[in-house]
């Protein structure tokens, strides 16, 4: 179970984590989020809405670990689709090397069609950087 994993790696990644109860959940139809730093710890807040699926949870927050550790600090709105294709790239790519069920990520995957080669390149660069970074921190 990858759960516990991702919640003991959040400190070593810089990133508070939060499972929400779906009673409590504040984010409409989103699985999960990444907010503002907390004026606590000035660390990135990934909240993700519990569900029986782990395996769904846990692509769901490998995700927003994504978007905490690549978009942080990025505001520029016509990003945001590239954006979402690169943080669930990572929840792919990490998902996949943990042989997690990772066949909603197509949907997003097929964004990338309009991107000129260097554009590709430097976005598989930060993907597989970032992925790299997830999977050290789960397998320690």
């Amino acid at each position: 179970d990858l759960v516990p994993a991702l919640k003991g790696a959040a400190d070593e990644l810089g990133v508070t984590v939060r499972i929400v109860d779906a009673d409590d959940w504040e984010h409409g139809d989103a699985k999960g989020v990444c907010k503002h730093r907390s004026l606590h710890d000035l660390k990135p807040v990934v909240e993700a809405k519990a569900r029986a699926n782990q395996a769904d949870l846990v692509v769901t927050l490998i995700h927003e670990y994504a978007h905490a550790l690549l978009h942080f600090d990025v505001n520029d709105s016509t990003e945001r689709s590239k954006r979402e294709v690169e943080a669930e790239s990572v929840a792919y790519v990490v998902g996949r090397y943990f042989g997690l069920d990772t066949s909603g990520s197509a949907f997003y995957l097929a964004a990338w069609q309009s991107d000129d080669p260097e554009a590709v390149r430097e976005r598989l660069g930060r993907i597989s950087r970032t992925a790299e970074e997830l999977i050290d921190s789960l397998e320690d």
